[in-house]
């Protein structure tokens, strides 16, 4: 399959301003927690924060929920005025959305943004389960839409970031990254079971999604694994 282009400029907005909303509700957590989204069965969602507070969007059926205390409020993706439908159902919460519009998502948008979703969360998910020691939760950022998860020593700031990224300026079609740091120059020297060495912009490994994509996903996550004990020797 080609690597192609995933147009969700629509949706991801929509999420950016998901993500404003939880951070000005919940506290600061570790690792920048408190701005990650997550995906969980066939929804974007915040997660529940304070005990009864849930934002999700439903890829299948295109409605986001604003759930609290078990009253919800649903906005049609794909027909409503969702900016304004958003800071109604928000206003009591004294919270500032700085889109100045948010454009309707297209069915097409969201089907084709929940397949490749649900393969990256499952990859990046088996490989989690290889690691060992200071990891984190995986994390769907608003800002630049992409998937990831930190391993770390806990001494000196050393740390792995390993994501899938849906696109973003610099490479418009998916990728995955692993980003060592501090980065050792000489690494680059160690050959790679897949993907290539990156050093323009930002020091890692990069892998094109339509190569990953051509295994399982169990097969997948090894490949990340291999390349994360290369990686991890830079320490």
């Amino acid at each position: 399959m080609p690597n192609l282009k995933l147009e969700i400029k629509n949706l991801h907005k929509i999420c950016m301003a998901m993500g404003e909303i939880k951070q000005q509700l919940i506290e600061e957590l570790p690792h920048y927690g408190h701005h990650g989204l997550f995906l969980q069965n066939d929804e974007i969602t915040t997660g529940l924060f304070d005990n009864k507070i849930e934002i999700k969007i439903n890829l299948l059926t295109g409605q986001l929920l604003y759930f609290e205390n078990e009253h919800g409020s649903f906005i049609d993706l794909n027909n409503d005025d969702v900016l304004e439908k958003l800071k109604s159902i928000t206003s009591r919460k004294n919270v500032k959305i700085s889109a100045e519009s948010l454009n309707n998502t297209t069915e097409q948008e969201l089907t084709n943004y929940h397949d490749f979703a649900k393969k990256a969360l499952q990859i990046l998910e088996l490989f989690r389960m290889n690691l060992r020691d200071n990891f984190t939760l995986i994390h769907l950022w608003p800002h630049h839409f992409d998937f990831s998860l930190e391993w770390y020593t806990g001494s000196k700031d050393e740390q792995i970031g390993t994501g899938i990224s849906s696109g973003d300026e610099q490479y418009p079609n998916p990728y995955l990254y692993m980003n060592p740091w501090p980065f050792e120059e000489k690494i680059i020297e160690k050959l790679l079971p897949i993907g290539t060495w990156h050093t323009d912009g930002w020091n890692g490994v990069k892998v094109e999604w339509d190569k990953l994509e051509q295994f399982s996903t169990k097969d997948a996550a090894e490949k990340i694994t291999e390349l994360f004990l290369i990686v991890k020797k830079s320490f």
